[in-house]
């Protein structure tokens, strides 16, 4: 997986950094596909923001959160909504991979009527 990670108005330290690139892989667990991460801080009027875009193969995902108070709890609060959309499957797709996600599900859903055709005595 790979995270960029860039910082508005604050430091970005070493612990903050390190700390983002760990919760954020963990959203890799639920996918196959390698996954790009961008992931941006920043201090706007003593609150604490996060957005972070996930994306993958097709895919993009996408989360915010705020704290007024902390930075790394903002940070748990964006990685868990991503993870949350992830499980389930609540993520948008590319509009060019529209045709080839179509033709997938058509393939799946005929598999399945198949399927059920053969069950049924």
């Amino acid at each position: 997986m790979d995270v960029s990670i860039s910082a508005k108005q604050m430091e970005l330290t070493d612990s903050l950094k390190n700390y983002v690139e760990e919760r954020i892989t963990r959203v890799n667990k639920y996918t196959d596909f390698n996954l790009n991460a961008d992931v941006f801080l920043g201090v706007e009027k003593h609150r604490k923001r996060i957005h972070a875009t996930i994306k993958g193969n097709g895919f993009y995902l996408n989360s915010e959160a705020e704290d007024p108070a902390n930075m790394y709890k903002a940070i748990d609060l964006c990685v868990d909504k991503l993870e949350k959309q992830l499980r389930r499957g609540k993520y948008n797709y590319h509009d060019k991979k529209k045709g080839k996600e179509l033709e997938r599900e058509n393939i799946i859903s005929k598999h399945r009527n198949i399927d059920n055709e053969s069950i049924q005595p």
